[in-house]
């Protein structure tokens, strides 16, 4: 075993795509044999895991600065990994635009944006290549180049969606999909592209569009079974979970080709459902390809065969590379 322990360091009492990720990563390291557990911050305060994620039943310590340990930041917390001193750091790169404050829309935003993280201490002020001496973790190819633009090497560490891929959800789906009844209905994440969103909506208000908020697993899954199509154009700072979870209910996908969305790899759907935004034909390009899906969804869904293959072996794969980086052997 490399480590004595691991330490993962989560905000504490946040509910959202990344922390689910870290407590993965914790259980993931549990069940297969190394000694790891989450550390929440600020560390000064206490802290437990949230009610949404009890059910990975991570141990929870404090922070440590020993040798023998590991600790594994989220890229949110790279100026905190600068500080270890005796133990080993390392940063797992979940989100590559958490740490550029890239958002597409506005470049003079992004900068102030970048700025205030500078100033906040977020961030090193020599950017990425500050952390060259660090330990580096992909959660995305999108994550792997970028950091390789740097000169810095990592390894892949993708996590899976959880619930959707269990094989006893699996089993229903199945049957769910078989039975499902689909509208021409259009979903879509509202914290994401909202300007790019409406735009859309002003053009082609005939459609029906519903917004995904406010909802637990089983009514976001109840919405998927009930459309044709998902559309993101956000900026895809990693491989997002929604365009996942819209796939394997039987959804068609379109995206912008920001982040992740823009390479083969982390998104490997046809071409011709990633649309620039930018483009003097965006609008209308969108609305042929929807008229095109709600027309024939039957021919046009298959084009997410593989897609849907590719997001079903990654509980697999995640073992896996668990097990590459920390020298275990997967069970």
């Amino acid at each position: 075993m490399r480590y004595s322990s691991v330490l993962v360091i989560c905000p504490s009492n946040k509910v959202t795509a990344g922390p689910e990720a870290l407590h993965m990563l914790v259980a993931g390291l549990n069940r297969l044999g190394q000694p790891a557990a989450m550390v929440y911050h600020p560390f000064d305060r206490p802290a437990a895991a949230p009610d949404a994620y009890k059910k990975y039943a991570v141990p929870v310590a404090g922070y440590s600065d020993r040798p023998g340990t590991l600790i594994v930041f989220p890229e949110i917390y790279t100026a905190l990994a600068l500080k270890v001193r005796n133990a080993e750091a390392a940063v797992w790169w979940l989100s590559v635009n958490n740490f550029t404050a890239m958002r597409y829309g506005n470049p003079l935003r992004d900068k102030f944006r970048y700025l205030r993280n500078l100033l906040m201490r977020r961030s090193p002020w020599r950017g990425a290549g500050a952390l060259r001496h660090l330990t580096h973790y992909a959660q995305s190819h999108y994550a792997e180049q970028f950091l390789k633009s740097y000169g810095i090497a990592s390894q892949p560490l993708a996590d899976p969606i959880p619930v959707y891929l269990e094989a006893a959800y699996q089993t229903r789906l199945s049957h769910r999909l078989a039975a499902a009844k689909r509208q021409d209905l259009i979903l879509f994440n509202p914290l994401k592209g909202a300007a790019v969103t409406a735009r859309l909506r002003t053009a082609f208000p005939h459609w029906s569009y519903r917004p995904l908020q406010w909802l637990d697993r089983e009514q976001l899954a109840d919405a998927f079974l009930s459309a044709k199509l998902y559309f993101d154009f956000g900026h895809h700072p990693g491989k997002d979970r929604l365009p996942l979870e819209a796939a394997i209910h039987g959804c068609c996908v379109i995206t912008s080709r920001h982040g992740a969305a823009a390479n083969p790899v982390d998104m490997p759907i046809p071409e011709r459902y990633k649309l620039d935004v930018r483009a003097p034909d965006f609008i209308a390009d969108f609305g042929a390809l929807v008229t095109t899906i709600f027309a024939d969804f039957d021919s046009c869904v298959r084009d997410f065969d593989r897609y849907r293959e590719v997001i079903g072996s990654e509980p697999e794969n995640f073992d896996r590379q668990i097990a590459q980086i920390f020298g275990l052997g997967a069970k």
